[in-house]
């Protein structure tokens, strides 16, 4: 038996047990919240069935203004293809609603069905992760360790199981389009990457990126842009002028985003200069000078095709350094850095290293910098809350609110820690970048093909003791309603 585990123990494979200590963290954190963006997009996403049915699909903006259900964001401040695909998902809890009088906002089971989807969503997100990596590598194994290191990343458990925040639509679209793309199969996507840009266009910057690797004709560049943001564009132009849109548009986090992108980092003569201009700027040249063409995708293990995920993981990764972010968006990294990471067997340990002391760095920053994030009122509309027999009120002042007011009562000393948390995770990102590039890997004198389960086992449980230290501190909070 014990020659057995220690065989297991250094294998080479994902363990059944491992997938399933993956799947129990991530149903854990599912049924412990119910956070303001699952209720609002929740609400959002049936508003349209309502607007249908009161025949003024037009209105949907103006309706949702009116915040009939009373949830926290009133605009919904985002194009519609943000919400569709999640609303025919949730068409079965709009007609209990509508018909039965049951608010889904008054059910964490109806809350807790629309949040599957997203899980549903990353399952897809998985299928075609593992046909892009296995593209790649022809390797089955390295196939499985991208998908697994995908499901069990903290981005994921944040954005999809934590938060439910919609990302995952451009996701799961964004990585569809590029196994298309990586298959040869060019009409195809533009067309995924089409409705990936159009669910949120933070998708352009990356399909930029896979443009310009292999297309060097100007004008195809300029007309294949032109097809990705079409689908915006039609959204746009079909609620021009229609009740509330632009108000909605205007007042929403989407607006905000988008101004924030380029921060002013630099000051030079020429004016503020921002970080992630010149970031784009060169990632996009260095894409473009790369010796490849379309029909180089027809090969399988091609070059062009490990260029593509690896300047899309780049992207990302620079505008998660140099621009402001919501907690829920580093979902955006998953699966590409992932599908870099598995093609290098020389790095596994240091890959892990780096990978866990990323996630867990930019944990500690996002609950030190006070984000919307491990906060106790989240537990409220969660499944787990029926099991306590009241619900609590979130007020700043008191310690057992949150994670970070939590920490601060005790010593104010880890306000100061934020700069090192952002360091840390910082040179973790360039370290991972600079270890896998496609072509040139740095050769280290101290080998890094060893694979250490226990840090395997680590990483996937980074987040399962902020989620317990949430459940804690909502026992013991003093601001209690019991029902």
């Amino acid at each position: 038996m014990k020659n057995k585990l220690i065989t297991m123990y250094r294998s080479d494979r994902v363990l059944l047990g491992e997938w399933i200590l993956a799947i129990v963290t991530g149903l854990f954190v599912f049924v412990t919240t119910a956070t303001w963006d699952l209720q609002s997009l929740t609400i959002w996403s049936t508003n349209v069935w309502d607007s249908i049915a009161d025949g003024n699909p037009r209105g949907f903006y103006a309706y949702t203004a009116n915040n009939v259900y009373n949830v926290h964001h009133a605009h919904m401040g985002s194009e519609i293809m943000s919400v569709l695909p999640w609303s025919v998902w949730n068409l079965p809890i709009w007609i209990i609603q509508r018909f039965f009088d049951k608010p889904i906002m008054s059910s964490a089971l109806m809350l807790a069905y629309s949040k599957l989807f997203l899980v549903l969503c990353t399952v897809v997100t998985l299928i075609f992760t593992k046909k892009i990596t296995y593209r790649l590598t022809g390797d089955k194994s390295k196939s499985i360790w991208a998908m697994f290191l995908t499901a069990s990343s903290t981005y994921i458990y944040l954005s999809v199981c934590y938060s439910g925040q919609n990302d995952i639509f451009m996701i799961t679209a964004s990585v569809i389009a590029i196994h298309f793309l990586l298959n040869n199969r060019h009409k195809s996507f533009l067309g995924w990457s089409l409705l990936a840009i159009a669910i949120k266009p933070f998708y352009l910057l990356p399909f930029l990126t896979a443009l310009l690797i292999s297309e060097k004709r100007f004008l195809y560049i300029i007309l294949k842009a032109a097809v990705g943001v079409s689908g915006l564009a039609v959204q746009k132009l079909v609620f021009s002028g229609a009740p509330g849109y632009a108000e909605s548009m205007n007042t929403g986090p989407a607006k905000q985003m988008m101004e924030d992108m380029f921060p002013k980092n630099l000051s030079t003569n020429f004016g503020p200069v921002s970080f992630f201009a010149v970031a784009l700027v060169l990632i996009y040249f260095y894409c473009y000078t790369r010796d490849f063409k379309n029909d180089d995708y027809a090969q399988e293990q091609n070059l062009a095709g490990k260029y593509v995920v690896y300047m899309i993981t780049v992207t990302y990764t620079c505008y998660l350094m140099f621009s402001p972010f919501s907690f829920y968006r580093l979902a955006i990294l998953t699966p590409f850095i992932y599908i870099v990471m598995v093609q290098n067997r020389n790095n596994v340990l240091y890959n892990g290293i780096f990978d866990v002391a990323m996630q867990f760095s930019l944990l500690m920053k996002l609950v030190l910098r006070g984000s919307n994030l491990f906060r106790i009122d989240f537990i409220n509309k969660a499944p787990i809350q029926r099991f306590f027999g009241y619900t609590v009120k979130y007020k700043k002042e008191s310690a057992y609110s949150s994670i970070d007011n939590y920490l601060y009562k005790k010593d104010d000393l880890y306000e100061h820690y934020q700069a090192f948390f952002s360091g840390v995770a910082a040179v973790s990102a360039v370290l991972l970048l600079a270890l896998n590039h496609p072509e040139r890997q740095p050769k280290l004198k101290i080998g890094g093909d060893r694979n250490i389960r226990a840090l395997l086992w680590v990483r996937t449980l980074l987040i399962v003791p902020f989620v317990m230290l949430v459940l804690y501190l909502f026992v013991k909070t003093p601001n209690k309603v019991y029902y």
